[in-house]
């Protein structure tokens, strides 16, 4: 079942008296969530969360997370911070249409097959080490007896982050009031503590 977009309330970020929050998000479930001000964040207002996971389980092969989003500014920008000590996070097909135009992808280089990270913006604040990359099939990632492959194509990001969560973000065209559906594949192996995926819209 597709996982359905919860419309989470922000504490703005200009009421936050601290250099190293941005923002405080509480969902209706009373979970909090700190997002730290760095240099991957810094310029964020408007954010959303679709999905905040913390001790990621296992999740193979790959499994689908689908969201709707109403815009609210002219570009909008969707952003995937992980963090993964154990394993790997693979990701891939990743998806914006807008629902008056649900045949035209928005996002540009969304299944990682110019074999790059072309149209995306990488950044690892933290300097995590195993970070994340573009990778190709024939390039064969084991963890144990697992190997990491697109979910279609030969591309796809690998996400291996220890220590720290590092970022990417895309920009694109939205337009204010319109209905968007985005979706994403992931695919999880190392399950465990210091692991963790937030995948946010922000302006």
């Amino acid at each position: 079942m597709p996982h359905q977009l919860q419309r989470l309330p922000l504490l703005d970020f200009l009421a936050i008296d601290s250099p190293e929050l941005l923002a405080i998000i509480t969902t209706t479930a009373a979970t909090t969530v700190t997002i730290t001000n760095n240099a991957c964040t810094s310029s964020w207002r408007g954010i959303t969360i679709l999905q905040h996971e913390i001790n990621i389980p296992d999740m193979s092969p790959y499994v689908q997370y689908t969201y709707t989003y109403v815009a609210i500014a002219t570009t909008t920008r969707i952003t995937f911070a992980i963090q993964e000590d154990n394993g790997f996070v693979a990701l891939d097909d990743i998806s914006v249409r807008d629902t008056a135009a649900p045949s035209v992808e928005i996002l540009l280089n969304g299944g990682f097959e110019m074999n790059s990270l072309a149209y995306w913006l990488y950044c690892n604040p933290g300097g995590a080490t195993q970070a994340g990359m573009v990778t190709q099939n024939s390039d064969y990632y084991p963890y144990y007896s697992y190997t990491y492959i697109a979910h279609s194509g030969n591309c796809f990001y690998l996400d291996g982050a220890v220590g720290a969560a590092d970022y990417l973000s895309q920009t694109f065209s939205t337009v204010i009031g319109h209905t968007y559906t985005i979706s994403y594949w992931l695919d999880n192996e190392g399950s465990g503590s210091s692991s963790s995926i937030d995948v946010l819209l922000s302006i």
